[in-house]
């Protein structure tokens, strides 16, 4: 048990780690809205989380169809309790956050 408190103690006694995570997820949903802004989405903003809301007025299905084409996986906010809106997870890596932004803008 030593060794592992000793671990514990490491990783809990400060807040980088977690501040350089928000940061990252902050950066790429920049990008993202950006780029869904310009794609003509509506953005439901957040200042923090791990997912984007998104709407184009439509069916979310829709809108699910219109990313798989894209070859970018969404959720349907109707899973969520909000049918016109998609759920993007910000938790891909930059590189996969990168070709999304791309192929969002064509």
């Amino acid at each position: 048990p030593a060794p592992v408190q000793a671990a514990m103690i490491a990783a809990l006694s400060d807040d980088i780690h977690a501040q350089e995570q928000s940061q990252r997820y902050y950066a790429r949903g920049a990008k993202l809205k950006d780029a869904l802004t310009k794609a003509g989405f509506t953005i439901q903003h957040s200042q923090a989380g791990l997912y984007i809301w998104c709407t184009k007025g439509e069916d979310g299905f829709k809108t699910v169809d219109y990313f798989a084409d894209l070859g970018i996986l969404v959720t349907p906010g109707s899973f969520y309790g909000s049918n016109n809106f998609v759920r993007i997870a910000l938790t891909a890596t930059d590189e996969n956050i990168d070709k999304a932004v791309e192929r969002i803008s064509g």
